[in-house]
């Protein structure tokens, strides 16, 4: 199972290499986007393998030249904030009224799963970072529970459109 998933994260990243060679990104950006907006969070958040601290940020949503690929660009808005890429791992309709990030708490840590965008019509989904899950041992349970079963568990960041 372990061999799988290292597979896996191993041809995201050769994705990601070669889409990003393909586009002639030359300083990591997105050079069309089809969605701006900025968000701030008040804990720690995990997107990816991207590590946010408490900020502001701004974030661009894009396809990449093949046009079957979609990214997420991440930039902070404080000074020595990160700023990165992150490849979307699908795409569905968008059934939410409001653009938001949707995060799932573990620990302090906030977790991205999903970038859900009606202005655009869509919903970028993001993998769970490695050592990170969505079931939990629940002794009330007698098992596994899944996390988002919990309804505090589940925070929505909004997201605000940026004007173009």
């Amino acid at each position: 199972m372990k061999t799988i998933r290292s597979l896996m994260t191993l041809a995201g990243l050769i994705l990601a290499v070669f889409a990003l060679g393909a586009t002639g990104a030359k300083a990591q950006t997105l050079a069309n986007n089809d969605f701006a907006g900025t968000f701030t969070i008040s804990h720690e958040a995990q997107w990816g393998k991207m590590t946010l601290p408490a900020g502001t940020y701004n974030l661009y949503y894009g396809p990449l030249q093949d046009g079957s690929t979609s990214m997420v660009e991440v930039v902070g808005k404080a000074k020595g904030s990160p700023h990165g890429l992150i490849l979307a791992a699908g795409k569905e309709d968008v059934s939410a009224a409001n653009n938001s990030l949707v995060c799932v708490r573990e620990g302090d840590t906030l977790i991205v799963r999903t970038l859900e965008m009606p202005a655009i019509g869509t919903a970028a989904q993001f993998s769970m970072p490695n050592g990170s899950s969505l079931v939990a041992r629940n002794a009330k349970h007698n098992g596994y529970t899944q996390l988002a079963e919990g309804p505090v568990l589940l925070q929505r960041i909004p997201v605000t459109l940026n004007a173009n």
